[in-house]
């Protein structure tokens, strides 16, 4: 039996994927899926985490999620059939040219259980091989674990089991396709450790919230290969000692530096900032005894004993990190005008059965293609590094 071939214990025990950097400079990312894929766009994480990590990179992304999307589009299809909702969902990805699609399904197709097995493998196959000539690289994500929310709602372990079969079978279906694949159920214990059992990732045990999509987005990040270098920086005054992961700093003079970072932080979410999964570390030692306030670029950033600073403590705010939230901003711009672009609100009236009546007002779709790479230039822009002076202030 299928269901009975998978345990718990083999896919928690199981490796992600992890391939050398997928992306490169140029690339069109293209995000395909059901609501997961969709409802991405709300907080924009997960790109804002690839695109940060690519620092100096022009890669662009296209989010292509379609609520209640399957392998066969069954949501795409509108009026028409099943038939005319796969045509859709391959014109969607043809359209944008990738060479890199992210695919996650199996979510939805798994609460058919073992009935519905044979029919996703055999659809999903037939998915990558009718866009074999896109020759864009695949990633293949399994379906994120069904999240216990406890009563009134239903007991999520069976449908995990089920979850866990069709990731085996999402898996298999990789090899057999040459693709990438990415367990996303792997991530549930380390995802637990940071949050406690308590908190929640989802909204209802299926649709992460935006706290989930963020902490979600370093495995999206890992599905892609691109890794990222943990800041720290730990200064000695005594001796004037510097040592630094993920940046770069000079000496600018008593209690005054250079700071060049590598790539910029990664945003946090407000009322989250405790548990930020990549902080940023400074520990400055052999300060005479006091109150020390940081300023980065003149902004204060925080106020520490001399026994703190020489313990270190973590920054989650001043310049970088407003840096890093306006880019988020403006991804989540770009999307929106994106959508309006591919999903128009009066679609039918302008590309569907109805189009007889005003479909020449589809001329002004293509008008959201300026617009669109207008954003993506304002994002290649804010995504560089920047030198920035920290400085070290006595609080009298």
């Amino acid at each position: 039996m299928l269901l009975q071939s998978i345990t718990l214990i083999v896919c928690l025990g199981s490796v992600p994927f992890q391939s050398p950097p997928i992306l490169k400079d140029g690339d069109m990312v293209a995000l395909v899926g059901g609501t997961l894929i969709e409802r991405e766009q709300i907080s924009g994480y997960w790109e804002t985490e690839l695109t940060r990590r690519i620092t100096g990179q022009k890669v662009r992304f296209r989010n292509l999620g379609w609520s209640g999307d399957t392998v066969y589009g069954h949501a795409r299809a509108g009026f028409g059939s099943t038939a005319d909702g796969y045509k859709r969902l391959i014109e969607h990805i043809n359209v944008v040219k990738p060479t890199v699609t992210l695919f996650a399904y199996g979510a939805n197709e798994s609460f058919e259980g073992e009935a519905g097995a044979a029919a996703f493998q055999k659809g999903y196959d037939k998915l990558l091989k009718d866009l074999l000539n896109t020759k864009s690289k695949s990633i293949l994500l399994a379906p994120l674990w069904h999240e216990n929310m406890g009563a009134p709602l239903p007991d999520a372990a069976p449908h995990n089991l089920n979850i866990l079969a069709y990731s085996k079978m999402i898996d298999e279906i990789a090899k057999a396709n040459q693709a990438n694949f990415y367990d996303l159920f792997q991530s549930k214990t380390s995802c637990e450790a940071m949050l406690g059992q308590s908190a929640k990732l989802t909204s209802n045990g299926i649709h992460p919230t935006e706290l989930g999509y963020y902490l979600l987005s370093n495995d999206i990040a890992r599905a892609f290969g691109v890794n990222e270098e943990l800041w720290q920086v730990a200064i000695d005054q005594a001796g004037g000692a510097i040592n630094t992961k993920g940046c770069t700093v000079e000496s600018a003079g008593k209690m005054n530096w250079k700071v060049t970072d590598k790539m910029l932080p990664r945003p946090i979410v407000p009322g989250f900032a405790s548990l930020n999964p990549s902080p940023r570390t400074i520990a400055i030692k052999n300060l005479p005894k006091g109150t020390y306030k940081l300023l980065v670029d003149g902004k204060e950033v925080m106020m520490k004993s001399s026994e703190d600073w020489a313990k270190g403590v973590m920054i989650s705010s001043g310049p970088d990190f407003d840096q890093v939230e306006m880019m988020r901003k403006l991804i989540l711009e770009k999307n929106r005008q994106y959508f309006h672009r591919w999903r128009p609100q009066n679609e039918t009236y302008l590309l569907g059965f109805r189009k007889h009546e005003q479909g020449q007002n589809a001329r002004e779709l293509p008008q959201f293609d300026p617009i669109v790479a207008a954003k993506e230039e304002e994002i290649y822009k804010l995504n560089k590094s920047v030198t920035r002076t920290y400085s070290l202030m006595e609080s009298k």
